[in-house]
């Protein structure tokens, strides 16, 4: 995941800065459906989380490391097309949305976590192919981007204030499927 603009509100004047974040994980399962050999449907859950080295604020200063994660529900439309010219691999495209159900940043302060949540919703783009094992079985591996904008996330419990920020990750999937 990219860093990610924020603007914090709350105890004094507001302070715009960026959380470097890196690398994490994903994780999550779909059901589709075909409408055509071209098209389909696909409604889809996700996790991801992804730790970051804190905040470093345009006026000076610095929030520390902790936690930025999400739990995501999504409908994606895809086109399935023979990009390699073998029957056994296809490619697929797709424009999705996804509501971000939950979008959390975490803070690790030597007085125990600081936490702001929310929820969006975004769009999504995907890119990937399948690789056939059989009639029923196949491999997928991919990349999907999803854009939510200005999430609004308010303070839980000891936090003060709110934090406006950008959700963009990137995700890469790989995963294996089952047709029924």
């Amino acid at each position: 995941m990219s860093d990610q603009d924020v603007t914090i509100t709350g105890a004094g004047p507001a302070q715009t800065g960026t959380a470097s974040l890196y690398s994490g994980i994903f994780g999550g399962g779909s059901i589709g459906y075909a409408l055509t050999p071209d098209w389909a449907l696909e409604a889809e859950f996700a996790y991801r989380s992804v730790d970051h080295d804190g905040v470093e604020l345009d006026g000076g200063g610095t929030l520390p490391s902790g936690n930025y994660a999400s739990t995501a529900v999504g409908l994606n439309a895809l086109y399935s097309f023979n990009l390699f010219g073998s029957d056994r691999v296809r490619t697929y495209a797709g424009l999705g949305v996804a509501w971000l159900t939950e979008i959390d940043i975490d803070f690790e302060e030597a007085g125990g976590e600081v936490s702001y949540s929310g929820d969006g919703v975004g769009l999504r783009a995907l890119f990937g192919a399948r690789y056939e094992l059989g009639e029923r079985f196949f491999l997928d591996a991919g990349v999907r981007y999803t854009a939510v904008s200005s999430v609004e996330l308010d303070a839980e419990e000891v936090a003060i204030g709110r934090i406006e920020a950008d959700y963009e990750p990137w995700s890469v999937p790989v995963g294996f499927g089952w047709r029924f």
